[in-house]
């Protein structure tokens, strides 16, 4: 509990900090458009390296092995593609707009107040899915990590991170994004190093898992083939479709800072990813030998930091919670800028401002940390729905829509609605779904296809 009071009282200080810098709504939703590619490089992976990373990717070795590599071995790419495929066209738009948030870009690229309200309706939606496998995985660390009950880590992580979200906006939030991330990247090496080393080094590891279980080593793990990659296609294109990535683009002072932004992307990237792979192999040898037990697979990190100290269990601890804010913050300001200024102006109505944006975001976190706390799903089950969804309504309109002068608002309108509900339906039948039918690179391709026939239709 101790750990959670101070994670408060840091809040709160960055939450005054925060209020006191911000004057107005570019500061509060794009802070500032006034950031570097150090700052917004490192924040952005912070961002993007969830709870899902730290909690839901070493479970996931644990069940698939090698297959769940799949997921991460686009990283190299990722960094690059994002800012080849979608950085200049956003960053483009956003200087020629003024634009604050993802949905009034797609209104400003393609015209029209339907596509700008059905892209805020996206972005909410998908930002509480999201927002909910933060909630599940800081529940998990609450129970497991520092010994208190699932729901009240949630709830204070979650207090925590809409206090200075809240009040600061973005300006705030940046910052902290920034210094989370450094701290992860180092925490994930640091970590993955320790239970490796606890495993008897790599070699040992995998000898291990040769004797007890070779089917997780494998070039597929124990995943069949076609949903590796599917996973592999799914997590490398869809990095251009998610808005937490998106936004950050918004918050740069110019196109010149794009130049240095994908190596800081890739480093900061590659090294939080080692806990993935670290934590992952040296935690399912550890199972193997018996010296770790597991009730289910999201059990494994915390039951290695156990083994590992005290040290571990306080180290690990901060990690996952850096992550959980960092992403919790960029989502919360997405869903609340949806509500109050891009959902009131596509309906012709004014935007409420800041004041209404803070109650908003207070909103979201509480429904998500409802849904989070009361889900039985695994971490890396509740990630995939998010990022699916918002690869399905988003990457069509985001890569083929942004460099297509053909691409029209009813083709724009017809892909992110298709490409949703095609998601949707597959996500609620996924049991039934065969091997590599992944809902969210099903919806995209729908998508793809609705806006390519109304965009030709209405030319």
């Amino acid at each position: 509990m101790t750990a959670l009071a101070v994670l408060l009282l840091l809040a709160a200080g960055l939450a005054w900090w925060g209020a006191r810098r911000t004057r107005d709504s570019a500061d509060y939703f794009a802070a500032g458009h006034r950031a570097g590619a150090w700052l917004v490089g490192i924040a952005g992976t912070a961002a993007a390296v969830s709870a899902f990373t730290f909690v839901g990717g070493p479970g996931m070795f644990a069940a698939v092995g090698a297959g769940s590599l799949w997921i991460i071995l686009s990283a190299p790419l990722t960094g690059a593609l994002q800012c080849w495929a979608v950085g200049e066209p956003v960053v483009e738009l956003a200087e020629k707009h003024r634009v604050l948030t993802i949905p009034e870009l797609v209104a400003g690229r393609f015209g029209g107040h339907a596509t700008r309200a059905l892209a805020a309706a996206v972005v909410v939606v998908g930002c509480v899915a999201s927002l909910a496998v933060q909630a599940r995985a800081v529940a998990v660390l609450g129970e497991d990590f520092l010994r208190v009950p699932g729901a009240a880590a949630a709830i204070a992580a979650m207090l925590a991170t809409t206090a200075y979200t809240a009040l600061g906006g973005m300006r705030a939030s940046l910052v902290a994004d920034a210094v989370q991330g450094g701290v992860m990247a180092g925490l994930a090496v640091l970590l993955a190093a320790a239970a490796l080393v606890a495993a008897g080094g790599p070699g040992a590891a995998v000898a291990t898992l040769e004797k007890a279980r070779p089917v997780l080593l494998g070039s597929f793990g124990a995943a069949a083939p076609p949903q590796a990659w599917a996973w592999y296609l799914l997590f490398c294109v869809g990095t251009c479709a998610q808005p937490h990535y998106l936004q950050k683009f918004l918050f740069l002072r110019s196109r010149s800072q794009l130049r240095a932004l994908p190596a800081v992307l890739t480093g900061a990237l590659a090294a939080t990813l080692a806990v993935w792979i670290g934590v992952g192999l040296a935690g399912t040898a550890l199972v193997a030998q018996g010296a770790v037990t597991l009730g289910r697979p999201d059990d494994l990190a915390p039951r290695t930091m156990s083994l590992l100290g005290p040290w571990a269990v306080m180290l690990a601890g901060v990690a996952v919670l850096a992550a959980m804010m960092s992403t919790a913050a960029s989502f919360l300001n997405l869903a609340a800028a949806a509500v109050t200024r891009d959902l009131q102006e596509a309906l012709g109505k004014p935007a409420l401002g800041i004041p209404a944006a803070r109650v908003a975001t207070v909103v979201f976190a509480v429904a998500a940390t409802a849904i989070g706390v009361t889900s039985e799903r695994a971490v890396v089950v509740l990630g995939l729905v998010g990022w699916g969804f918002f690869t399905a309504a988003l990457l069509p309109i985001m890569t083929v829509g942004l460099a297509w002068p053909g691409a029209t608002a009813r083709g724009a309108v017809a892909a992110m609605a298709a490409g949703a509900v095609v998601d949707l339906v597959l996500e609620s039948a996924r049991p039934l779904l065969p091997a590599g039918l992944e809902p969210g690179l099903a919806g995209a391709a729908v998508g793809m296809l609705a806006l390519v026939a109304f965009s030709w239709r209405a030319r």
